[in-house]
């Protein structure tokens, strides 16, 4: 197998942009690699951060060619942005996207969803053959057990992400306020609260703000003018300020005359410099936390992860590995009946004999070490 890859890590978002087909796009291209007999079986994988073509029986100049005419691009200047993997090194970078190992927010669950739809069309146009159907499958599995023994996909370094959590957890129906919810961080923020069930999101918006038409199918969002945030504290549990200004978006003397119940809440500065006046936590009930303890705990966030993904490259070497020798022992099966007929009449030490003519040292030894350990010992 072979895979031509164009990702985040070397082509920018306007490459990435031109390589993002759409469904038609996909099937057509894999139609056309199989018609032009670029390759025997064909599987393409496009998401935001990465366009991938996994193929068997092809050949991949062919491929690269047939990649930039259908992203719209010149070939050569394409082939800056593609890594190529071959054989092992193929089927170990698929097991390793398809569990979040490679991509750019590390463990992230998604695009395992992606591999299994890329390999679930190849499979509809009757473009998935034996090697890749087992070789998919195998990855799929490999990804969910590292979701299920390793904290992979379960530790968040993103402190938008965290904050959220943090909201999140407050309890049932959580209502939250975001000021900052155009920019990069309040943005993520957002999508993030809102892939919680049990929050509710209001979001501030200035008249000359950003676009938020990118949340605005959700019904469990709203929009209020930002010179009107005060009046929607009252019914929080939960203020989250990110914008990049020069002052504060919540200040102690407003907040407090503001308020009419001093319930528990919690206040989330995610500003530098910061937005949340800090006497605004002297107020009853209120809680303030700030980019600081979130860094703080992306950071320890990030030394679990280190070690889950060095986890994951196990299985992921034990899982390649296993499947190489299912995939060998598949492609010996048609020989199978030869190799007991010219067995039949020999013994164990002739065949050992003639083995130890054919094979190389290394290979020779295993094969010894096996025998060895199957017989149940040295002697």
């Amino acid at each position: 197998m072979y895979c031509i890859s164009v990702s985040y890590k070397k082509a920018d978002i306007n490459i990435r942009k031109a390589l993002a087909f759409d469904k038609e796009k996909r099937a057509s291209f894999v139609k056309c690699v199989l018609s032009e007999k670029a390759a025997e079986q064909c599987v393409i994988l496009c998401t935001c951060n990465r366009t991938e073509v996994y193929f068997c029986g092809g050949e991949p100049e062919k491929i690269k060619a047939l990649l930039a005419e259908y992203a719209g691009q010149e070939c050569e200047s394409l082939s800056a942005y593609m890594l190529m993997f071959a054989g092992s090194g193929a089927v170990a970078h698929l097991f390793k996207v398809s569990c979040g190992i490679e991509s750019m927010v590390m463990g992230e669950d998604e695009i395992l969803g992606q591999t299994k739809s890329a390999y679930a069309e190849a499979k509809e146009l009757g473009a998935a053959g034996y090697e890749l159907n087992m070789i998919f499958q195998a990855a799929v599995t490999c990804a969910k057990k590292i979701k299920t023994e390793t904290a992979l996909s379960k530790t968040s370094v993103s402190t938008a992400t965290l904050a959220a959590n943090e909201a999140a957890k407050l309890g049932e129906n959580v209502k939250v306020l975001v000021i900052g919810a155009t920019g990069k961080i309040g943005m993520s923020a957002v999508k993030n609260l809102l892939s919680h069930k049990n929050a509710v999101v209001t979001v501030t918006a200035r008249s000359h703000g950003g676009d938020l038409s990118v949340f605005s199918l959700d019904e469990k969002l709203a929009v209020v003018k930002y010179e009107d945030r005060y009046d929607h504290m009252e019914q929080a549990d939960c203020i989250i300020s990110a914008t990049s200004g020069p002052h504060y978006t919540v200040t102690a003397e407003r907040l407090k005359r503001s308020l009419k119940t001093f319930k528990p809440r919690l206040f989330i500065d995610l500003a530098v410099p910061p937005d949340i006046e800090r006497a605004s936590e002297k107020i009853e009930g209120a809680r303030l936390v700030d980019i600081d303890y979130f860094e703080r705990l992306a950071a320890e966030n990030n030394a679990l992860k280190l070690d889950s993904a060095e986890q994951a490259e196990r299985i992921i070497k034990a899982g390649v590995e296993t499947l190489e020798k299912e995939l060998a022992f598949h492609d010996f099966m048609p020989c199978l009946s030869k190799v007991k007929s010219w067995a039949e009449n020999r013994t164990v030490e002739s065949v050992l004999y003639e083995l130890r003519d054919e094979m190389n040292l290394s290979g020779f030894s295993s094969l010894l070490d096996v025998l060895k350990n199957l017989s149940g010992g040295e002697k």
